[in-house]
């Protein structure tokens, strides 16, 4: 067992709830499925000591800052001692559904599934916007599904970007954070000027691609991922196999959303929910 299962277990025996098990573990934190004293199902969050706390204040300001269907809520945070080291805990809600990664492991999403959690979450990208908020790690892994396993949820606040606090990046490292497979070029280049809200839509944009032709817009057939990733870094052209697809399954948005430049991606929040509705139509 982890220590921070031990912490996670003991915050549990102290307040009444019942532990479950582990769900999952993250670059500074593991989360874990509880039941609490009054029945409610919850994802309780450990953080390990000595992490960035500034970080970690900004992932949980920033879930506080969001209140939407399709992105992950936080009921509350408590700090704990364990063994006499002071510990920060999170409880969230728990989403049973499982993640977008399972599901494209069984295969790619018909259109119509792909449309219906594109609209969803690129909802959830306008509303983290209009906060003044970049989420910078969308991905499979961070989309998960309420019971029902067709409503989306994004969640993982953990790279946020608060575009109206100083940025936590030093501008002298040649990567940004994030994951690169997913980042859009001014992610993994580190120009922090060009980062905002379309970050998270070329983000997304390679995520419905992926779900609905099982590659990246910038994959070409038989390329590697770490390939892939230097073409988006390198600002090279979309895969022709992708403008294609894309062209054929009437879904060309998908173009846009993962253009190369910020510029050359949909303006506002609002210019890509109107393209997801004249597809949805």
């Amino acid at each position: 067992m982890s220590a921070l299962a031990s912490v996670a277990e003991a915050f549990c025996a102290t307040n009444g709830h019942r532990f479950v098990g582990h769900v999952g573990t993250g670059a500074f934190k593991e989360t874990f499925h509880v039941v609490l004293a009054t029945g409610e199902t919850q994802a309780l969050k450990v953080y390990k000591p000595g992490f960035s706390p500034e970080r970690i204040r900004r992932e949980l300001s920033a879930m506080q800052r969001c209140s939407h269907p399709n992105i992950g809520s936080l009921s509350a945070v408590a700090p704990s001692y364990h063994e006499g080291i002071e510990y920060l805990l999170s409880l969230e809600e728990f989403l049973s559904g499982g993640t977008l990664t399972e599901s494209l492991n069984r295969g790619p999403l018909r259109a119509e599934e792909c449309l219906a959690i594109g609209r969803q979450l690129v909802s959830a990208v306008a509303h983290i916007a209009s906060r003044d908020l970049v989420h910078r790690d969308i991905k499979p892994d961070n989309i998960l599904f309420r019971a029902d396993g067709t409503t989306p949820v994004l969640v993982d606040f953990g790279l946020v970007r608060d575009l109206v606090s100083t940025s936590l990046t030093q501008t002298w490292l040649l990567h940004g954070p994030g994951t690169p497979f997913f980042a859009p070029p001014e992610q993994l280049r580190n120009e922090k000027s060009l980062i905002d809200w379309r970050s998270d839509q070329f983000s997304l944009g390679t995520v419905l691609a992926l779900s609905l032709f099982g590659f990246h817009p910038y994959q070409e057939d038989g390329a590697s991922r770490q390939k892939t990733v230097e073409c988006v870094g390198e600002r090279k052209p979309q895969a022709r196999r992708f403008l294609a697809a894309a062209a054929q399954a009437d879904m060309s948005f998908l173009i846009r959303m993962t253009a190369p430049w910020p510029v050359h991606r949909f303006r506002t929040p609002d210019d890509l929910e109107r393209a997801c509705l004249e597809v949805a139509r």
